[in-house]
């Protein structure tokens, strides 16, 4: 939109001009008198034209300096922008620096400084990974590389190193600007660990009564004490079911915990899969004939031997099978397939329960994870972390695993070995 000022201007020249055509035409003698002589008539129409191109001249003089102005203002705006943002990025509670493409650091803010312990000249140049800890520099330097060819560096979790020596466990951020953020994390892992220590501990201290428990149901059960009435029967069903459940909870705990410890032993040896499937189905069979649910044994004789560790892959497999037999109706159906498809041998746990929602499907295996449309529907609730656990096992024993859902159809998870 054309400024109300230039508009203004262009009003007020208009104004004069037309004042001196009214002027020369109601002088009509004097009209008369220029028609007469032409010089006086040459000499009108030059001063006409000298008026009007002088008001040209000073409309484009009064753009040129309202130009001037606005830049003058944008400009004013931008540096009071900059020193804003360069009081906040100094004062900011998160160490910030900038890397050039040799990753040296320059500008580091006062929590970088109070960080790393160091003054501005003792750090600024110096290359990032002399303040990275050994064991992460190598794969922090090939990370760099990717950072290099524009691809920004997405809260790596690195060890760093103070002047003093101390080792900080950080995630490092870096942009396509070369901005880096340094988030320490430190007190959170400890934290962790100190959690995951207790868990682990009390678990252990729940495996000794539950044994004696189930040890003491089962003897109920068998009638060693003598005949039980039906009503006996039927409580000593559901302790002998809660007490399984609560050992399953104390397995998922201690094995959550040893892999978040790092302390989990993992033992290759040649492993028959088959072998392992039926045990499990054997251990669930209670729930299956409880539930009425049609089990299919697809495996082709293969998987009979193959190098893994039997336990942790009894984990995972027992963890996939125990978790379709609870998400599925009375009188649905399992399916166990072992295939071996391009030299991939895989194992598929197929069922035709509840499935997971689709807006939900890439949170499954997080940690206490539950999709919402089980809540509330089964009787046992489980804890969240089964799927976890399997994620983390395969993962341990140097296999992936994937899976296809649909709500209300059911769920095939993979695992490739």
């Amino acid at each position: 939109m054309f400024p109300r000022l230039y508009l203004k201007h262009l009003l007020y020249s208009f104004s004069v001009l037309l004042l001196l055509v009214a002027t020369l035409f109601l002088s009509r003698s004097y009209i008369e008198k220029v028609v007469e002589d032409p010089l006086q008539t040459v000499f009108i129409s030059l001063v006409i034209i000298i008026v009007f191109f002088s008001y040209i001249i000073y409309l484009l003089l009064t753009y040129n300096t309202r130009f001037d102005l606005e830049i003058w203002n944008a400009t004013k705006k931008v540096a009071l922008s900059k020193e804003q943002f360069k009081r906040l990025y100094e004062n900011a509670p998160v160490p910030y620096l900038l890397l050039n493409k040799n990753a040296e650091i320059h500008d580091p803010n006062k929590a970088a400084l109070r960080f790393f312990g160091v003054l501005p000249e003792e750090i600024d140049g110096k290359n990032i990974f002399s303040y990275i800890s050994g064991e992460d520099r190598g794969p922090a330097e090939r990370l760099f590389q990717y950072y290099k060819s524009g691809m920004p560096i997405n809260r790596k979790e690195v060890d760093m190193v103070t002047k003093k020596g101390d080792i900080r466990s950080v995630q490092l951020s870096v942009f396509e600007t070369g901005l880096a953020m340094i988030f320490d994390i430190t007190e959170q892992k400890r934290l962790d660990k100190a959690k995951t220590e207790f868990v682990s501990l009390a678990s252990h201290q729940l495996k000794s009564p539950l044994a004696t428990t189930k040890w003491l149901t089962e003897m109920l059960t068998s009638a060693d004490f003598g005949e039980l009435s039906p009503k006996q029967q039927e409580y000593i069903d559901k302790l002998h079911d809660a007490n399984e459940d609560m050992v399953d909870l104390v397995n998922v705990l201690l094995n959550v915990s040893r892999i978040e410890m790092g302390s989990l032993f993992v033992d290759m040896k040649v492993t028959n899969v088959e072998e392992l499937s039926e045990s499990v189905l054997h251990e669930l069979s209670f729930l299956i004939n409880k539930k009425g649910i049609r089990i299919n044994r697809k495996y082709h004789g293969l998987l009979k031997n193959i190098r893994s560790d039997p336990k942790l892959l009894r984990i995972v497999i027992q963890n996939l099978i125990s978790n379709a037999l609870k998400y599925t109706p009375e009188g649905g159906t399992v399916t166990i397939t072992f295939e071996e498809v391009a030299g991939e041998r895989r194992i598929k746990v197929s069922d035709t329960g509840l499935g997971i929602p689709k807006s939900q499907q890439d949170q499954v295996f997080t940690k206490l994870f539950r999709a919402d449309n089980i809540r509330g529907l089964v009787d046992n609730q489980g804890t969240g972390l089964g799927l976890y656990l399997v994620k983390s096992v395969v993962g341990v024993i140097g296999g992936s695993i994937s899976f296809v859902s649909e709500e209300n159809k059911g769920s095939t998870f993979t695992i490739t070995l």
